[in-house]
């Protein structure tokens, strides 16, 4: 096709989730379950999700790109998190620029995805391979998007390969940590828009009016104006070729750990190593990690050292795909702080799509098997 491309594009998707769990209330309604649905114990849901992406291309090198969720999710009690029945997930202006044959430098700006997850790789940062994100990508899409400056530079060889290390600069995101700290690992499709509010359990620290008496206490807010007015950075590294990819990062969003008009900038730094390999053209294997620490408060009122980390097989076969998973994740704390906030598990996910060529829609269904630990704070929740 040599017709130019169009320079408005509009992209839309629409999901429909319907699960059943036996844990406990969802994380999203105040309780400690670790899933994201679930109104109460034992409980069946379903969920609505749009996504609309907008793309308009100013000239050969500049790109806008804003992406808006829509989506409706049941929420009970007085500590339910506030998302957005429609908010704002990216968007980003992009400048991309071809020096030569081998090398290119392209600049963004806004509020974006990092592109370092090769389990969500399609459009709305979706997966393909399952339908709840694993562990690692769960709070990926919950807490980390950074509000800012990336640029990067790609060197292409003549064999088709390519190397790019790219640098970010970012703000908006000083609240990073503080749920892995007080509800610890989850899974799910949380996507938080711009200004949600994501509620936090009731344990023991939060309930401390001498310690916590001026944070707010409807939760944490993982993107708005930022706090403490330092701006953190991220580094990155990927290889890619035809059959595998490796990518590297390294992230401190640089909060100074203390309170800012009701919430505090926490002080998060982690890595991220990922490879995907397709073994044959119809099996991929993958595998991604994390590992880092946070910190907040004075002393520091609250530390924690955390890590997950997956492995994934996929089989893709004319219209189906077959996909299993194993999940394992910890936290471990370290600070003096009377509670214990430990927390650790591991799972097994089984997921089935059938995505027929040509067509508009697909087909999934997937199992999950979850055994995890965090004995101390459904201690605290029965008090």
């Amino acid at each position: 096709d040599t017709q130019p491309a169009a320079p408005h594009q509009v992209k839309a998707s629409v999901n429909v989730v319907a699960n059943y769990n036996d844990s406990d209330t969802s994380w999203l309604n105040g309780g400690f379950g670790r899933y994201g649905s679930g109104a109460k114990p034992e409980s069946s849901s379903a969920g609505f999700e749009g996504n609309l992406e907008y793309r308009y291309k100013l000239s050969k090198a500049f790109q806008f790109r804003t992406f808006v969720q829509a989506q409706s999710q049941t929420s009970t009690g007085s500590k339910s998190s506030s998302l957005s029945e429609l908010g704002l997930v990216e968007f980003e202006l992009r400048f991309k620029k071809e020096l030569n044959f081998h090398h290119q430098l392209s600049f963004k700006t806004g509020q974006f995805f990092l592109p370092t997850s090769l389990e969500n790789t399609n459009r709305f940062w979706d997966s393909p391979y399952t339908i709840n994100f694993s562990s690692l990508n769960s709070w990926i899409g919950e807490e980390f998007r950074p509000i800012g400056l990336d640029a990067q530079h790609r060197y292409h060889f003549d064999n088709g390969r390519s190397v790019s290390s790219a640098v970010t600069l970012f703000g908006g995101n000083d609240s990073l940590g503080a749920l892995l700290a007080y509800r610890g690992w989850s899974y799910g499709r949380t996507r938080t828009s711009y200004g949600d509010v994501l509620s936090l359990p009731q344990t023991q620290p939060l309930s401390d009016a001498g310690m916590f008496g001026e944070q707010r206490d409807d939760g944490t807010k993982p993107f708005g104006r930022d706090l403490d007015n330092r701006p953190g950075y991220a580094l990155r590294l990927n290889y890619l070729s035809d059959r595998l990819a490796i990518n590297a990062a390294w992230v401190d969003n640089r909060g100074d750990t203390e309170l800012h008009r009701g919430e505090y900038a926490w002080r998060t730094r982690f890595a991220l190593l990922g490879a995907s390999w397709f073994a044959t053209p119809e099996i991929e294997l993958l595998f991604e990690a994390t590992q880092g620490d946070s910190t907040m408060g004075v002393g520091p009122g609250v530390a924690i050292d955390f890590y997950s980390g997956y492995t994934m097989a996929s089989y893709r076969l004319d219209d189906y795909r077959l996909t299993y998973r194993y999940d394992m994740f910890d936290v471990n704390d370290t600070d003096p702080v009377d509670q214990e906030n430990n927390d650790s598990g591991r799972s097994h996910t089984l997921a089935l799509f059938w995505v027929p060529p040509e067509q508009a829609f697909s087909i999934g269904g997937e199992l999950m098997y979850l055994s995890s630990e965090r004995e101390r704070l459904m201690a605290d929740s029965s008090r």
